[in-house]
């Protein structure tokens, strides 16, 4: 890691702040490529992590004071940076076909989200590595594995902290499981079998569906569709609380018949450990978004709801042999995960996994290490659905 990518704005003078006993305060300005609907988490969750850095970063025992600010908006659509400016109010905005590239130039901002359509993630986050920048890009991280690489290759060469937009890793309820299941390993016997599905009302209907775009329809922009876009989060999930993978079979459809945009995935993912994962995906034009996890025990089922539009946006339910079925707690979850990642302190006003892994990033920034959630995870995870995309080509199984 290459140290000094802050401005130290007070104080100015080392030695004379010394003898008045004042700390180095490091300024980080965040600048946002990219102001569609992604954008609006990332955005709340940065004015949160900005009005609480105080206590985040814990300034009366730091050797220096941490000041993350969100510091500017781009986007080649003036109404989008206009309509997010006004409810989140930054120094700069920057409109038009060059605004990502003109704010990436701005020596003021020190840090990149990338919260784009697909296509554009790479020539943004390689021009903001060579600029100096750190960098958030959100998945899928490119069209390629390979284009990942490059990716890989500007963080080293320029030693900026790049993190890779898998929220699943910041989410408390998924890294709770890899611990919980691993806790009732004995009491509850082998897990055998997981069972997933997970239902999308088509996000590119524009106005009349919540993301309000199109461009996932656009196989120029969007490169595949339910898989690629959607589920890699789960499969990374599950990734991450499983292993790595042994062999996939998949069979792909394109019911609305878009040219490269799957919109139904039924398959098989036989993991490393014995595990056997199946998965339906599908995008439909239901007002019904969920996902849904089964995981099957000898003697134990446990069973996730995750629906963004109900009170509760996540439920957790096991029941082990004849014993009444149990909720798992929220609060439980949440303060796990932060003293996993060495924040016990914190309490985070809107606790969930956009402001963890949003706080992640700024955090691998202050303390000048690397992200924790890594481009190769991104990478990996991408090989695997591009073996789901081989499998249904070739009507085979591929093993990885």
């Amino acid at each position: 890691m290459v140290p000094g990518h802050f401005t130290c704005m007070e104080p100015q003078d080392s030695t004379e702040n010394e003898k008045k006993g004042k700390k180095e305060v490091r300024r980080l300005n965040v600048g946002i490529i990219g102001c569609g609907g992604i954008a609006q988490n990332h955005v709340f969750s940065m004015s949160l992590l900005e009005n609480n850095a105080r206590k985040i970063w814990k300034w009366k025992e730091a050797p220096f004071k941490f000041k993350p600010k969100l510091y500017a908006l781009a986007d080649i659509d003036p109404k989008q940076v206009e309509n997010l400016s006004t409810h989140f109010p930054v120094k700069k905005i920057y409109k038009g076909s060059t605004a990502g590239y003109d704010l990436i130039a701005d020596p003021e901002v020190h840090a990149i989200f990338v919260l784009v359509p697909t296509s554009d993630h790479l020539d943004y986050v390689l021009k903001a590595a060579e600029a100096g920048k750190h960098v958030f890009c959100e998945k899928p991280l490119a069209f390629t594995p390979e284009d990942v690489d490059k990716m890989i290759a500007a963080r080293e060469e320029y030693g900026v902290v790049i993190q890779a937009g898998l929220v699943m890793r910041s989410a408390p309820q998924i890294n709770y499981l890899k611990q919980f299941f691993e806790e009732k390993r004995e009491k509850w016997g082998q897990l055998t079998n997981i069972i997933f599905r997970d239902t999308q009302e088509k996000p590119y209907k524009g106005a009349e569906e919540v993301h309000n775009s199109t461009w996932r329809k656009d196989k120029d922009k969007a490169h595949a569709g339910i898989l690629f876009e959607h589920t890699i989060h789960d499969m990374d999930g599950m990734i991450f609380t499983l292993g790595e993978i042994e062999s996939v079979y998949a069979k792909i459809k394109f019911v609305a018949g878009i040219e490269d945009i799957e919109d139904s995935v039924a398959a098989i993912i036989s993991f490393k450990n014995g595990v056997s994962l199946t998965i339906n995906s599908m995008w439909n034009d239901i007002d019904y978004s969920q996902r849904r996890y089964e995981f099957f025990f000898e003697n134990a089922y446990l069973t996730i709801i995750v629906d963004e539009r109900d009170k509760k946006a996540v439920d957790i339910r096991y029941k082990y042999l004849k014993e009444e079925e149990k909720i798992l707690d929220d609060g439980g979850m949440d303060q796990m995960f932060r003293e996993g990642i060495g924040m016990p302190h914190i309490n985070a006003e809107v606790p969930g996994p956009y402001y963890y892994e949003d706080l992640r990033f700024l955090d691998a920034i202050a303390r000048e290490k690397p992200a924790e959630v890594t481009l190769e995870f991104g990478r990996y995870v991408q090989k695997v659905i591009e073996a789901c995309y081989t499998s249904s080509k070739e009507g085979r199984v591929i093993h990885l």
